[in-house]
């Protein structure tokens, strides 16, 4: 259950308060929301219910299991017919503000269980431009760049060692690739190349 602070929050349990998810998108509308958040984004009505959220100007947040940004864009584009994924790939460009990916690792620290190694997508004009050029294996370049505070996971794990809050081996299990994760430790960093 989410706790209001400095809002009102009006929350639908499947199940419990609709009886199915459409049903409950449909009635989202008539609530007036200004902030959406839809838990696990699985199909293509869902998918639709938020871009069309967003379209309309309200702030969506969902999640979506993916391992990375560039699988996030595959997973969403992967729940539509192929002739609707150049329609769904330019309503992301227009829309999309970020993606944030999230590892959840044990720590080594004392009193903390748990800390999450993350991935930070950002939505810059370079970033736009390879989503809509289908470009979407070198958002990876883009996001080692670390402009406009995109962070890689390599990155946030090298951090979450350097504060000591995850041990070497932790880091070697949770790197997308071990020899960039030993490189960043030795101080070496991958040499960034232009994304045009």
């Amino acid at each position: 259950m989410y706790v209001e602070k400095k809002c009102l929050i009006n929350q639908r349990e499947l199940g419990i308060n609709v009886s199915d998810f459409a049903l409950a998108l449909r009635a989202l509308w008539r609530e007036d929301p200004d902030v959406v958040l839809i838990g696990e984004m699985r199909d293509a009505t869902t998918f639709r219910a938020a871009m069309q959220a967003a379209d309309t100007g309200h702030l969506v947040f969902g999640t979506i299991h993916a391992t990375s940004a560039a699988q996030t864009i595959e997973r969403v584009l992967s729940r539509f017919p192929e002739g609707e994924r150049a329609g769904i790939r330019q309503n992301m460009v227009f829309n999309l503000q970020a993606i944030l990916c999230q590892k959840l690792l044990r720590s080594n620290a004392e009193g903390v269980q748990r800390v999450p190694a993350v991935e930070v997508l950002v939505s810059t004009p370079i970033v736009r431009k390879l989503i809509t050029e289908n470009r979407d294996v070198e958002l990876n370049e883009v996001i080692r760049g670390g402009d406009a505070g995109m962070l890689s996971f390599t990155q946030s794990l090298y951090r979450l060692f350097q504060q000591r809050l995850i041990d070497h081996e932790t880091g070697r299990q949770a790197a997308p690739s071990i020899e960039e994760f030993e490189m960043s430790l030795r101080g070496i960093r991958q040499s960034q190349r232009a994304v045009l």
